[in-house]
């Protein structure tokens, strides 16, 4: 990869949907992380999430929804008002959250942060 700022925003920007991933971590709470021995986890739907910046800081809720496209994660609870007064989710980038607890009804998931426990 480059190591020019530009190229490496527009490779960002433009990259496919299975490289994405990668941006949509969240840092894990005290007793995860020493459970696992990762620092960070990819943020999946049904997760329980604490928000740690904005209007919603301290919130605790379960994750409802990732968007890989936008780079984003709507957590249960956290919302705004729409301009025709509707309630939306509010979008919040997955640094602004910490896993307190994950969903491991996905087999592979299971498996995956059990090896790199091992690797760790």
């Amino acid at each position: 990869m480059s190591e020019q700022p530009r190229k490496q925003r527009n490779h960002d920007a433009n990259a496919a949907l299975h490289e994405r991933h990668r941006k949509v971590r969240a840092t894990l709470s005290a007793d995860l992380r020493e459970e696992h021995g990762q620092r960070n986890v990819r943020v999946n739907e049904g997760d329980t999430v604490e928000v740690l910046r904005g209007d919603f800081a301290g919130e605790e809720a379960e994750v409802i929804d990732v968007d890989l496209k936008e780079e984003t994660v709507s957590v249960e609870g956290v919302t705004v008002e729409a301009a025709d007064g509707e309630e939306v989710p509010r979008p919040l980038d997955a640094s602004n959250v910490r896993v307190t607890s994950l969903e491991l009804a996905d087999e592979r998931r299971r498996e995956r942060l059990e090896s790199e426990e091992d690797s760790a």
